[in-house]
Parts: structure tokens; C-alpha cells; sequence
């Protein structure tokens, strides 16, 4: 994959608009050029979603971990069969992006199977469920907090996102100061929000528990009929969710953004999928 030259990096993602050009930030991404030989503790094993008999307890051993070295969390759920999924591993394989990640991360990738129930996991971090594969959760280990819970949805494109992307998001999380993560550590859902993403997350799982079978059916080379259209009504179910989460996550945290412009969308009511119909 081509290098991309300091400067260039840092003019792309500043026209991006992803990060700020302050002094505090451009001396955090210079590190990861300079330093080329940061120490990490984390194993050589390439970025991968390996199935584990203990995925809850191998998340909670990241964040130890993390406190201790006084890094950032990072947790991604996905699946190898998922295109995002792997994409997003293959971004993170590259020498650019694995100097940040050891540098910066205790990175832990936990295998979603079939759609199997990993609520325990993101619950942890006051988020009720996968709304996508891949899902990249960027945490400060102490308090817990969720840094991006306000942009996880464009995750679910990550093997279209450039690399350039790729260095400049979590290259801005490491260079955070303290009162940018007082917001988000002090963020909390109200009591509405948090019954409202509770049943819809319920909901979500029951789609993925009827997909799941129809799923490893397919893997297994025997397509089921209507797998595509449960597949394609899930889709939209779950990114409307996450829609509808992150801009009224937006809207809390910058309550002035938007041009003055700060109705949070509705807590909606779905209509049964096909399968509760029927």
C-alpha cells in the first residue's frame, strides 16, 4: 500500500475535517512517525475475530490491561465473514495503522458468530447493542466512557473508508484533552432513551437470533430461501436505530450545533417484522 508522506496525511485529514490542526494533535500524529519503535505488550497475532469460549471476560481483561498501561480501549465486534469486517482488519494489519494502535490501544476483536448475543459487552459501555459488523467502540478504561459513541455508525462502511480516514480517527482520540472527555464521561441517556434502546435492542436480537440459523446455512454453501429479504428488512431496522442513536447523542453533546438546529428525531415505533406477522 502507498505511504503517505507526513504532510500529506496531515493536509487530508485536516480537509476532512477530522482533526483540528492544533499543536496538542499534530505532535500526537508526529509520534507515530517518529517513534517508530513504540513498545506495546500486545501479541503479534494479526487483527482477526477469532471465536473464544469467553468473550465478555476477554473484554474485561483488555480494559484492565489498558488502565494499567494507561491506554485507550478499543473493542471491535465482527465476523469473518463479514466484508466491513474484515476490511476494517485488513486497515488495521497496515504498518501505519498498527504503530498508532500499539501505541495508543489495547485493542481486543471479538467474534460475533452468527449474530450471537454480545449485549453483555457493549451494555458494559452504556451501549445497548451491535447495530452493524463491524462495531468500533473507542474507550476510556477508568470511567468506561464511550468517546465515539457520536460517530460508531460510519463503522458500518469500513472497507470503504480510505486508510488516511483510518490514521486521522484514531489518531484523534489519543490527543483528546481532558475537558473534551469530561463531556463524554459525563454523558448519560435519559430515562426514555435508555427504556426505549433497551426494548428496540431486544427486538434487534430476536431479528439476529431468526437470522443467525439462515446465516450459517448460507456459509455452509446452502443459501436458504428468504434469507435475502429478513437480511435486507434487519438492515433497515438496525440502521435506523443507530441513526436515530447517534443524532440524538449529537444533539446532547452539542446542543448549540447544527446552525441553531437541535429537535432530537423521535423515538419511533416500528411495525412487526414479517416473521412476528406471520
Amino acid at each position: 500500500m502507498h505511504k503517505i508522506s507526513f504532510v500529506n496525511f496531515c493536509f487530508l485529514t485536516c480537509l476532512a475535517g477530522l482533526i483540528k490542526p492544533n499543536s496538542r494533535q499534530l505532535i500526537v500524529i508526529a509520534s507515530f512517525f517518529i517513534l517508530g519503535g513504540c513498545v506495546s505488550t500486545q501479541d503479534t497475532t494479526p487483527y482477526a475475530y477469532i471465536s473464544s469460549p469467553s468473550p465478555y471476560q476477554d473484554v474485561v481483561s483488555a480494559q484492565q490491561s489498558a488502565v494499567k498501561q494507561d491506554k485507550l480501549l478499543l473493542v471491535v465486534l465482527g465476523a469473518q465473514w463479514c466484508h466491513d469486517s474484515t476490511g476494517l482488519a485488513e486497515r488495521f494489519s497496515t504498518k501505519e495503522m498498527d504503530l498508532i494502535l500499539r501505541a495508543h490501544y489495547e485493542t481486543v476483536f471479538v467474534d460475533v458468530g452468527t449474530l450471537e448475543d454480545r449485549r453483555n459487552i457493549t451494555e458494559r459501555f452504556d451501549y445497548p447493542i451491535y447495530y452493524a459488523t463491524p462495531t468500533v467502540m473507542v474507550i476510556e478504561p477508568q470511567s468506561g466512557a464511550l468517546l465515539n459513541r457520536a460517530s460508531m455508525d460510519i463503522w458500518g462502511r469500513a472497507d470503504s473508508i480510505p486508510l488516511a480516514e483510518y490514521m486521522a480517527y484514531f489518531s484523534r482520540f489519543p490527543a483528546m484533552t481532558t475537558s473534551q472527555k469530561a463531556k463524554l464521561i459525563h454523558w448519560k441517556a435519559t430515562e426514555e432513551e435508555r427504556a426505549y434502546n433497551k426494548k428496540q435492542a431486544a427486538r434487534l436480537q430476536a431479528a439476529y437470533d431468526t437470522l443467525g440459523p439462515l446465516l450459517a446455512q448460507d456459509l455452509a454453501g446452502n443459501t436458504p430461501d428468504g434469507l435475502n429479504s429478513l437480511w435486507k428488512e434487519t438492515k433497515k431496522f438496525r440502521t435506523e436505530l443507530q441513526k436515530v442513536l447517534v443524532k440524538r447523542t449529537e444533539i446532547t453533546l452539542d446542543p448549540e450545533g447544527g446552525n441553531g438546529v437541535n429537535t432530537k428525531p423521535a423515538l419511533r415505533h416500528y411495525h412487526p417484522f414479517s416473521w412476528e406477522r406471520n
